[in-house]
């Protein structure tokens, strides 16, 4: 396959992070936080850029490595941090708050260093031991990839995946693929194909969000040695390697949590627009006199509420994460489970929800395109339209937890 002008500049792009230097591990919560408050000045400048573009940009990309928070989920043994996810969804919620892609994005990658203590030790020696090696994934919800297997390893059909975000910035993509025959024959594969391999398709034109590029890539063909597969019954198990003597955060598998990686995003957009809101309230309000300021009680009781729903949407989140990063997955209920998902779809939508009553509160000079305000609206509206958001699935699956019902068969995170 021939490389086009855009793969080109995706290849470019993630040679920028294929480096070997080594990055000093950050060593508490409060670090992070400090780290990445530090590069908000920088992501808040380039918001409307990374809009415009489609395009989060490099320069926030190598800014983020070189401060280590990338390694926030990677195991000590490989030189990360394993600080855990509160950590790491707290320091997502503070990027949103300045820039949503960039915020996405961030924790797409970041995330995937979590999934990857799954496979083989060999694979995380290579992926998560060197800075920069960054992992995209699409994981096709219905009919996915066909790996058919050959000496070595497996062949790849099947066509367009759609969403892969963050792969611009990654050096492999994993896809989920069914295996077609042998002693493994239907059972799913999990594979890791080298970006610079796969077309990738310029289709993200979307109403928000629009910096994630979460572009569609094409799989047709494709050779992937047996070392980069692995089942995905595997990785639903325990952590392979250094990882599993590393606390128990990592006996979760991925995808029991994985959609906790990007919730901060919209979650941090919500606080980015009551911040951005209160200073044109105040500066509204400058020289107003108390009879004036009196006409005003609708709009304070609006900002009042819409504190409070942000602000209950990140202590069920915080809530959440705590169970995880200090308990053994093995122990946990399946009720416990439902809330997770029960909570994450009721925090995307709460923020939604307030972020567009912001919207609503700005009147006409909310309206104009690429203002903070109306680019936040479209962020944490495109944001909670994952599917791990949807409340009409995950409100009634909780229900049927709470009277001992089993989950709903079609009720799955991915």
């Amino acid at each position: 396959m021939a490389i086009g002008t855009d793969l080109q500049d995706s290849v470019k792009s993630h040679e920028l992070s294929d480096r070997k230097t080594t990055v000093a591990p950050i060593d508490s919560a409060e670090n992070a936080l400090a780290a990445v408050r530090r590069l908000l000045p920088g992501f808040a400048a380039r918001a409307a850029q990374t809009d415009r573009d489609r395009k989060v940009p490099s320069e926030s990309i190598r800014e983020l490595e070189a401060a280590g928070l990338f390694g926030l989920l990677t195991p000590r043994a490989y030189g990360g941090s394993a600080l855990g996810w509160r950590a790491f969804f707290s320091v997502v919620s503070e990027i949103g708050s300045v820039c949503g892609s960039t915020a996405w994005v961030y924790g797409v990658l970041t995330g995937h260093n979590h999934m990857l203590t799954r496979f083989p030790e060999a694979v995380q020696e290579r992926v998560l031991a060197v800075p920069g090696q960054h992992l995209a994934v699409v994981f096709r919800l219905s009919q996915p990839w066909v790996a058919t297997p050959t000496e070595g390893g497996y062949t790849l059909t099947g066509g367009q995946g759609r969403y892969c975000s963050g792969v611009e910035y990654a050096k492999y993509v994993g896809i989920n693929a069914v295996i077609e025959s042998g002693p493994n024959a239907g059972q799913l594969a999990f594979c890791l194909i080298e970006t610079e391999r796969l077309e990738l398709l310029d289709d993200w034109h979307t109403l928000g969000m629009r910096g994630t590029q979460s572009r569609s890539i094409v799989i047709d063909g494709i050779f992937v040695s047996d070392d980069m597969s692995a089942l995905a019954v595997n990785l639903a198990g325990p952590a392979v390697g250094p990882a599993a003597q590393e606390g128990p955060v990592y006996s979760w598998p991925y995808f029991a949590i994985a959609p906790f990686a990007i919730v901060g995003a919209p979650l941090g957009v919500g606080r980015g627009a009551l911040a951005t809101t209160l200073e044109a309230t105040k500066k509204r309000l400058s020289g107003w006199d108390d009879e004036l300021i009196a006409t005003m009680a609708a709009h304070f009781s609006r900002l009042s509420h819409c504190d409070q729903d942000i602000e209950a949407a990140h202590n069920m989140i915080l809530r959440d994460l705590e169970v995880v990063d200090t308990t053994e997955f093995s122990s946990v209920q399946p009720l416990i489970l439902a809330r997770f998902r029960r909570d994450l779809a009721a925090a995307a939508q709460l923020t939604r929800h307030a972020v567009v009553r912001l919207f609503e509160g700005g009147g006409g000079s909310a309206i104009y395109a690429n203002g903070p305000i109306e680019r936040m609206m479209r962020d944490v509206s495109a944001g909670a339209a994952h599917f791990a958001f949807t409340d009409d699935l995950a409100a009634p699956n909780y229900g049927r937890a709470l009277i001992g019902l089993p989950p709903a068969k079609s009720n799955t995170f991915v």
